[in-house]
């Protein structure tokens, strides 16, 4: 029979809950939330949170790239792996002269914004001399040779692009084609020769200019005065880069593990200044948000309250060494305590929950310590004392009922406090530096000078979710306040 009276109770307090505009508002947020840090490895990628502090793993990436709903006419990043893409990936082996040449191709297509880089990366063994060739062909059918030609004296070695051993050599090579190409030996080399000769006027201070606009320059349709154009035209189409390995090592292998074509925009909420998914970053955090936040408001307030009816119920000394203790807890100042502990030990984020814990318990205990006062007072208590029922049943049947509607509101109440003081931790850089945070995040932006250098999407989006994340548990508070609380019902 209590069993059928408890559940139809709890039924009864969530359609009351739903029947609140600001209840039906702050469940739903809440759902959503849940939602999305269960169900985080699935729709997420957990690699990427795995390596979120591995700097090589995010090499690839667009740095501090805004997001590409926010920005128009630009070029989105396109990525070929291996065979994937049979389409923009074509793959020539053979020989000639005594040498054995493996050359790889791929097409990408620039409609108003040209990309501001292209990454390729290769595994390539080797054990005699081994060249580079790389060239580039336009829309207008221009080619451009970036290296020296194989079927001149002048051949560009392994070694003057990716850097490793030109004799013998087995592993992976990278190369970042606009670095490369706005290398002032490239632009002597080949991008001035190349500009002569399309009757391209260039000053003695220009080719100085090139370090800064020459792989822009090869997407630009050609005018005699294209260095000091005042408005850029870009010459749209397909281009093709190919890449040509070649030696007389007959065992010369090479396979293209990815080519990306890199964008000035990424995902929905773009990079930071070191190519990480902060899209990736803002999901994950929000597991942290409600692990911190339920943790410490349930905890904290669950012995606030215990803690406040004992001692009003038990009165005398008893309470008034529990209520000196309180407001000794309560007077200290919670976020320099934090700070101290955080410089004295190692960052930790189960060390910050506890710290919140033991800190956040003494104002609620204040508050149901006032209001066990009252309800000892009341008539049904003075008579289960008078037919000799137990303290601790007086306090877990008739008091402790009477101060669970505020001990709920508070719980709700309490979260976005709890998230506010870790993200005020991690922004000060004090935080756990092993996980990824809404906090950690703001910080990362801080040192980076995200503020200054206008990269707006580093910086709102962690702070609108630590805001949301709050007004859903304030909504929820309200509403249960509202329900569980008489003298508020309407």
């Amino acid at each position: 029979m209590s069993k059928r009276r408890g559940s139809s109770g709890f039924r009864r307090f969530f359609s009351d809950l739903r029947r609140t505009k600001v209840g039906i508002v702050g469940l739903s947020l809440l759902i959503l939330f849940l939602g999305l840090a269960i169900f985080f490895p699935l729709i997420g990628n957990m690699n990427d949170i795995k390596n979120w502090n591995n700097l090589q793993y995010w090499r690839d990436n667009p740095k501090a790239a805004p997001p590409c709903w926010a920005v128009g006419n630009t070029f989105k990043s396109i990525s070929v792996t291996g065979g994937e893409y049979t389409s923009n990936l074509i793959e020539r082996n053979g020989e000639l002269d005594g040498f054995k040449y493996i050359s790889y191709s791929f097409l990408y297509n620039v409609e108003t914004q040209p990309p501001i880089d292209v990454i390729a990366r290769f595994n390539i063994s080797y054990s005699k001399p081994t060249y580079v060739y790389i060239t580039m062909e336009r829309p207008d059918g221009k080619y451009i040779s970036l290296t020296g030609n194989p079927e001149s004296s002048e051949r560009t070695s392994v070694f003057d692009l990716f850097g490793v051993d030109p004799n013998s050599y087995s592993g992976d090579i990278r190369i970042q084609l606009a670095s490369y190409v706005n290398n002032m030996i490239t632009i002597r080399n080949y991008i001035v020769p190349w500009l002569q000769s399309n009757n391209v006027t260039l000053r003695p201070q220009d080719v100085f200019r090139l370090t800064n606009v020459a792989f822009s320059i090869l997407h630009q349709e050609l005018t005699p005065n294209i260095i000091n154009a005042q408005n850029v035209t870009y010459l749209s189409g397909k281009y093709n880069v190919t890449f040509v390995f070649y030696s007389n090592d007959k065992n010369l292998s090479v396979a293209l593990e990815k080519a990306i074509v890199l964008g000035g925009c990424y995902g929905i909420v773009g990079t930071d200044n070191m190519g990480r998914d902060l899209w990736m970053g803002l999901m994950y955090g929000i597991r942290w948000a409600l692990i911190i936040g339920f943790s410490v408001s349930i905890m904290s307030v669950l012995i606030g309250g215990i803690y406040g009816v004992v001692g009003g119920y038990f009165g005398g000394k008893t309470d008034e060494i529990m209520l000196r203790t309180a407001q000794v807890f309560y007077s200290i100042p919670v976020l320099p305590i934090l700070i101290l502990l955080a410089v004295i030990f190692r960052p930790s984020i189960w060390n910050v929950i506890s710290m919140l814990i033991i800190f956040g318990w003494p104002s609620t205990a204040l508050v149901t310590r006032s209001m066990a006062l009252q309800i000892k007072e009341e008539t049904y208590v003075e008579a289960a004392k008078a037919i000799g029922s137990s303290s601790s049943r007086i306090l877990f049947r008739y008091i402790l009922p009477q101060v669970f509607p505020y001990l709920f509101a508070s719980i709700a109440l309490s979260v976005p406090g709890a998230i506010l003081t870790e993200a005020s931790l991690s922004f000060l850089g004090l935080g756990d530096p092993s996980i990824v945070t809404w906090g950690r995040i703001l910080n990362e932006a801080e040192v980076a000078g995200a503020t200054i250098n206008g990269y707006w999407w580093w910086v709102l989006p962690p702070g609108l979710m630590i805001t949301i994340v709050g007004m859903t548990f304030i909504l929820i508070g309200q509403a249960l306040d509202l329900i569980l609380n008489p003298k508020l019902r309407r």
